[in-house]
């Protein structure tokens, strides 16, 4: 089940556009959410109105119209196939990602846009989705491919640009690890252990190891970081994610020697040299990049992407971010959409199709897939009626 919001943000994506042509969307009827939904041509017409302005950035062209009009909901994919070879549908999707990963831009030294010139190239040139992760190279503004600009010795698609990384400092590197899973997961702290396995509890520093009243006994645990009696149910899971990060300072660049330190003059959370501390308690442990993400052992960030981009959340996760994208989660997709299924069955039956015939799949064939489907159909054009 899908436990957290997809944006960065905090709010869905809703297209300011639904009264283009007199008439449009202003279905009578509740409709069926069943793979037995067969749309009319007005439902075709209503729903396409819709998603079109927010997927390429204009209404529908009047040969797209007479071709709804003709065959209903069979005429529905192949203009999405269309769509999506679109320049809109880049752009689109790009900026997307630059509302989630909180990058656009230029401050300073650091340029926030390459994270979105990143998503760009992978959409653009039809890529596997996974790329955005694992992307072994950074791009400019002409699309050219140049190195990142982090100075790690590895790479993780927009993980690892300065955009990214200093969007997101935060003590204890727990902002960049909180919009990594937010944006490529879905999930939000604490999510299921069989997603994320939690750490062994004596491996934390004390003020995270408490899960209830009686072991938030000693001095550290109780007035060091807010979080309750509970710190271990999020940072349990948190502690993992965050370590690959303790080797970047607030302005993403990657320094060699880091060791995780907390430091005695900064804020709790902080190690010096604007670093950020480890949440582990071994000093030789807090110093390095390893954790578990997602069941696997990794040694840096990048070997925690990939593992992140074979996840089957990964897809079902840009599945919902299309969704979002397309028609806005604050239309009909409730937990339980009328006589639909739990959410996250929904997106992992989705992107399951897809997997079938692509295990790797690009955003392209994720949108095709998820625009198409009859119960998106449905429950956007139940979500207008409201």
């Amino acid at each position: 089940t899908i436990t957290g919001t997809p944006s960065g943000a905090g709010t869905t994506t809703t297209n300011p556009d639904t009264t283009q042509t007199p008439g449009v969307v202003t279905p009578t009827e509740t409709l069926p959410v069943a793979e037995t939904f067969k749309p009319t041509a007005q439902q075709a017409l209503d729903y396409m109105r819709y998603v079109g302005p927010s997927l390429i950035g204009r209404v529908l062209s009047d040969e797209e119209e007479a071709k709804l009009t003709a065959g209903a909901g069979d005429a529905v994919q192949p203009i999405i196939e269309t769509w999506v070879k679109d320049d809109g549908f880049v752009e689109a999707v790009k900026s997307m990602l630059e509302i989630r990963l909180g990058s656009n831009g230029k401050r300073g030294a650091v340029d926030f846009n390459l994270p979105g010139y990143i998503v760009r190239h992978v959409v653009k040139n039809n890529l596997p989705w996974s790329k955005v992760v694992t992307s072994d190279t950074c791009y400019d503004q002409s699309d050219k491919a140049i190195a990142c600009d982090t100075g790690a010795p590895y790479t993780a698609g927009v993980l690892t640009t300065r955009g990214f990384l200093a969007g997101n400092e935060g003590r204890f590197n727990l902002g960049r690890a909180r919009a990594m899973l937010l944006t490529f997961m879905c999930r939000d702290y604490p999510a299921e252990p069989e997603l994320q396995p939690y750490i062994e509890k004596t491996r934390l520093k004390l003020m995270f190891r408490a899960s209830n009243a009686a072991e938030q006994m000693v001095a550290e645990v109780a007035g060091g970081f807010g979080n309750g009696l509970a710190c271990f149910s999020c940072h349990g899971q948190f502690s993992n994610h965050a370590q690959p990060f303790v080797k970047f300072d607030k302005s993403g660049t990657w320094i060699s020697d880091a060791d995780g330190a907390q430091s005695m003059t900064g804020q709790l959370g902080e190690s010096d040299r604007n670093l950020m501390a480890s949440h582990f308690d071994i000093p030789a442990e807090a110093a390095l990049e390893k954790a578990q993400w997602f069941g696997a052992d990794i040694n840096n960030l990048a070997e925690g992407a990939a593992v992140m981009a074979k996840s089957p959340s990964f897809q079902a996760c840009a599945v919902q971010q299309l969704i979002d994208l397309g028609v806005g989660l604050d239309l009909g997709f409730d937990t339980k959409v009328k006589g639909l299924a739990v959410m996250g069955d929904f997106l992992d039956d989705i992107a399951k199709s897809v997997a079938m015939t692509s295990p790797d799949p690009t955003i392209q064939e994720l949108a095709i897939a998820t625009y198409s489907d009859v119960r998106v159909m449905a429950a956007t054009l139940n979500g207008l009626k409201r």
